[in-house]
């Protein structure tokens, strides 16, 4: 597969980002848990667009 490996890191990444915004979201803080998950989507996108190539 082409791209193997920063497909592999933005996945990890995108993961790391979306588990901290469960635990953001439980201490309530909010502002973070909204970029976690800005961040996340936009690992998601580029894994989307690399493998689509």
């Amino acid at each position: 597969m082409k791209h193997e490996a920063t497909i592999a890191l933005l996945e990890q990444q995108a993961t790391n980002n979306e588990q901290n915004a469960v635990i953001q979201e439980r201490e309530g803080q909010f502002e973070d848990v909204a970029n976690n998950r800005r961040n996340a989507a936009a690992y998601r996108a580029g894994i989307e667009t690399l493998q689509a190539e």
